[in-house]
């Protein structure tokens, strides 16, 4: 789950980026811009000093300030729901929910507290770039963090014809990498209030962290 405390970003026509700083300042305003947002998603988890890694494949929905929805498709069916300082992980396979309280600092240091609007990057990490492709109009930023954390680095590729992530890479200190590739964007759509409430089946266990004893 460290993928989810810490990740994502998100203007229009392309232009020479001179820095690191232009390229973030430009996402962060079109992110500001964003009240809900639909998008594919790829994951690929690779683990430490191995060369093929685990893909799995789905769906996100954000809306501002805190609700945010992973749906998890390809090859095993899960979904992760942040609602509020409240994470949700739905197992559909083991029929079990459970809840979790985040702390605001997490949240804000994360892709969560990003895309909510709550934190700058430049709070968080340096960035350089470290390519730039004129004809697909992409740029790829380099990013480490200012204080030790589990995260090494990270790499964060942006379509800036658009001012949208398409790609981004976290690297762990353990030698764990992990991959997020993003596609096919709704920016602002309708979301209907159900999107951000999943029932749970009478037969499925719930295991409720925030209180000592589960229900």
């Amino acid at each position: 789950m460290l993928w989810f405390y810490l990740f994502l970003i998100l203007f229009s026509s392309f232009q020479e980026e001179s820095s690191g700083l232009t390229v973030i300042s430009n996402l962060e305003r079109r992110l500001q811009s964003i009240e809900t947002m639909e998008a594919d998603f790829v994951h690929i988890y690779l683990p430490a000093y191995q060369t093929r890694g685990m893909e799995e494949k789905g769906h996100l929905y954000l809306q501002r300030p805190d609700r945010m929805r992973w749906d998890y498709r390809e090859p095993e069916r899960k979904s992760f729901l942040l609602k509020g300082n409240v994470l949700l992980s739905y197992f559909y396979e083991d029929k079990q929910l459970l809840r979790q309280p985040l702390e605001e600092e997490v949240i804000r240091e994360s892709v969560l507290g990003l895309l909510a609007g709550k934190t700058r990057l430049f709070d968080l990490y340096s960035a350089e770039i470290i390519t730039r492709e004129k004809k697909s109009q992409r740029v790829t930023l380099k990013l480490e963090p200012l204080k030790k954390q589990e995260i090494s680095s990270l790499n964060l590729e942006v379509d800036t014809s658009r001012w949208l992530i398409v790609r981004i890479v976290f690297f762990e200190a353990t030698g764990v990498k992990q991959e997020f590739l993003f596609s096919h964007y709704k920016i602002n759509p309708h979301l209907p209030a159900r999107t951000f409430d999943i029932p749970v089946p009478p037969d499925w266990e719930i295991i409720d962290s925030r209180f000592k004893d589960n229900k």
